[in-house]
């Protein structure tokens, strides 16, 4: 058996996530991870677990007056979770009433 150059396991896992296209599931993952973090736990525990899929970020909002709030912030909340995640992963916000949510998903 001939030996080849060496990789640490964080190389070899980043290869594995490229050629099986997990980095774009990984990093959607990540972005909703980062949801709470950027509005904060008390905004977070008004809205429903955020769905993502293919750049689009899809949150529930039980309250009328604060899905409008919301959705007049949403190009700088999309701008705060991609500079967080350090790469664009997010393009677009979407907020829907909890009913419409739920289909989404």
């Amino acid at each position: 058996m001939e030996r080849r150059e060496s990789q640490s396991i964080g190389d070899v896992l980043r290869l594995a996530f490229q050629e099986n296209c997990m980095q774009d599931r990984l990093d959607e993952r990540k972005a909703i991870d980062t949801w709470r973090l950027i509005v904060g736990p008390d905004l977070a525990a008004q809205c429903m677990q955020p769905s993502v899929r293919n750049g689009v970020m899809t949150i529930g909002v039980r309250n009328a007056s604060l899905r409008q709030e919301l959705h007049m912030n949403r190009s700088r909340i999309a701008a705060a979770i991609n500079a967080h995640l350090k790469r664009q992963v997010i393009d677009q916000l979407s907020f829907t009433g909890p009913s419409l949510h739920r289909m989404s998903r």
